[in-house]
């Protein structure tokens, strides 16, 4: 079997844009604890069955979505079909995260009534927040894997996990806090970088 033709080429920024609307509308439609719980569907539709980005590439995606303010799942889109098709790709993939979120909201402003006397609501709510624990560490461990060869990215994970766990600091401050290490550390790498540079250049 020969694999699927590179998508970024053969097809139009239009066409790129219904696919993505395509893919993100079925994944979403089953994400019921949020966006992260999609990212592992997302991961294997947009870089393996598609392949209209490379993994690294949409990995470094998905960690600046979880990092932006907002709806995850809505930068994750966003950013995404800004780099598959531009405005228009942005749009669609966007188009296709809320519709499902949208009705879903719907059905449950219609029925809210009965949904806390329901038994068969309320096992339904427990398998999957059960479930969505294991999706979102896998999503995790993918990450984790992808990048195990960079001591201080692992450093960083262990500091954002543990802080929040025995502090009173909470995630979105420990979010804030990783990411001014990691641009105040990646800006000394590069300053020391440039130094080596001119003095083995002078010398």
């Amino acid at each position: 079997m020969t694999d699927k033709p590179d998508l970024l080429q053969s097809h139009t920024p239009t066409k790129k844009g219904w696919l993505l609307f395509t893919i993100y509308f079925k994944v979403m439609l089953f994400a019921f604890t949020g966006g992260m719980a999609a990212t592992p569907s997302l991961i294997y539709e947009i870089t393996k069955n598609h392949k209209l980005m490379d993994e690294e590439e949409y990995l470094k995606i998905i960690a600046l979505s979880s990092s932006l303010p907002g709806i995850i799942g809505l930068n994750n889109s966003i950013l995404t079909g800004y780099q598959v098709a531009g405005v228009f790709g942005s749009f669609m993939a966007a188009i296709g995260t809320v519709i499902p979120a949208f009705i879903s909201m719907l059905i449950i402003a219609i029925i809210f009534r009965e949904l806390p006397q329901s038994k068969l609501m309320r096992g339904a709510i427990n398998g999957i927040r059960a479930v969505s624990v294991a999706v979102l560490m896998d999503a995790g461990v993918r990450i984790l894997v992808r990048y195990r060869k960079d001591a201080f990215g692992i450093a960083l994970f262990m500091f954002a996990l543990t802080l929040p766990l025995f502090t009173s600091i909470s995630a979105f401050y420990t979010i804030l806090l990783s990411g001014l290490i990691g641009i105040l550390y990646y800006s000394w790498q590069h300053r020391s970088k440039d130094t080596t540079k001119r003095g083995a250049s002078n010398g």
